[in-house]
């Protein structure tokens, strides 16, 4: 009989002693914490060998919906009839990182027909965040599905752009076609504003230029910074803008947005107008530290992973655009270089008339520190 080790040993008697517990006892939510953390520290523990450590589970899970150790206790036991709940949060948080880990649990559950059959239903909001979900799966079939959708002039427009940006957003080496498609007046023509954002904020400069040249509103127009700065916003539409023109996809403001780039909720105490202007139409010129980007290419030839770089002695994470996380062992990276541009889509400005930049930068004037009450 193989020994365990003390760690290990220690861990299964106090696994045992909870297990054998008063019943009463284990409705405790604190019990059912314990034996989660006891359980998922045990290597090979067999799950369906004990109705006790089931039932703390699933009263864990219960009260404990999308918390730190949802989709682990999930993955870990591979538990499919969590599915319902892990599509809740794959909906609910399309925008925030445990929302796109739980698009993957799901899809590693076998349960991606749950955003399939979401995707199809009629809640037009529901279907666009599925849309949304599916972009963070390398899955051919959904990518199937989104086609269909795509394809159908029946479906709303927030849907069908929505399926847009999942077909093409995610994947650089496709919106060269996209653009083709744009000249040669192949998209639906309530389409283009999708793919004019998509384009324009591409990361192959062939393919930014050109989108530039055909959708671009500010333009050649835009007034010089001295001359913005004297413009006077409007900051309610300011922050409306904030939350549909990209920025929310990588910064915070309060409540808002994606805790990615530097953070935005105090930056009218840092930067003054003519700052803020420059920040935004010319990202590259003062990269904040600790948010310089970074390209890694990996043996295997997938595709690069742009983002934020951390290390340990032998992983590597990169935070990519949208907060999404990828870890991967040094010893598969074939290439790590610095960016000499910002991770900040060049061109942003271009997206908003004039005077949605004068909106925009007179919200983020009055995102200040509160003062102590």
């Amino acid at each position: 009989m193989r020994l365990l080790s003390l760690r290990a040993a220690t861990g299964w008697i106090c696994a045992w002693s909870i297990f054998g517990a008063p019943l009463s006892l284990q409705a405790d939510e604190a019990k059912d914490t314990l034996i989660v953390e006891t359980i998922l520290r045990l290597e090979d523990f067999d799950l369906t060998g004990s109705e006790k450590a089931q039932a703390a589970v699933g009263r864990y899970l219960e009260n404990n919906w999308g918390g730190e150790r949802y989709l682990d206790l999930i993955t870990r036991f591979d538990l499919k009839s969590e599915a319902p709940g892990v599509l809740k949060l794959a909906l609910e948080k399309t925008d925030d990182p445990v929302g796109m880990e739980a698009a993957k649990v799901l899809d590693a559950l076998g349960a991606a027909d749950l955003l399939v059959a979401t995707l199809h239903g009629k809640d037009a909001a529901a279907a666009a965040r599925a849309a949304k979900a599916m972009s963070h799966l390398e899955n051919q079939d959904l990518n199937t599905e989104l086609s269909k959708v795509l394809a159908d002039s029946s479906r709303p427009v927030m849907v069908r752009s929505a399926a847009l940006a999942a077909i093409y957003g995610s994947h650089p080496d496709r919106q060269p076609k996209l653009l083709a498609k744009v000249k040669a007046d192949e998209l639906a023509k309530d389409l283009r504003q999708a793919a004019s954002e998509l384009l324009m904020l591409s990361r192959d400069p062939k393919v930014r230029e050109e989108a530039q040249s055909l959708f671009a509103v500010g333009g050649s127009d835009l007034l010089a910074v001295t001359e913005l700065v004297k413009r006077k916003g409007d900051p309610a539409r300011g922050e409306q803008l904030f939350a549909t023109k990209t920025c929310i996809v990588c910064h915070q403001a309060g409540e808002i947005g994606i805790n990615f780039g530097p953070g935005l909720s105090e930056i009218g105490d840092k930067l003054n107008k003519e700052a803020l202007y420059k920040a935004i139409i010319e990202p590259s010129s003062a990269i904040s530290m600790g948010f310089e980007g970074w390209e890694i290419t990996l043996k295997d030839k997938t595709p690069p992973l742009l983002g934020i770089v951390t290390e340990t002695e032998e992983n590597l994470t990169v935070t990519m655009i949208g907060g999404a996380k990828r870890t991967v062992l040094k010893s598969a990276v074939a290439s790590k270089n610095k960016l000499a541009q910002s991770l900040m889509y060049p061109g942003l400005h271009r997206l908003m008339t004039t005077d949605e930049l004068v909106d925009l930068v007179d919200y983020l004037s009055t995102l200040k520190k509160k003062p102590k009450s």
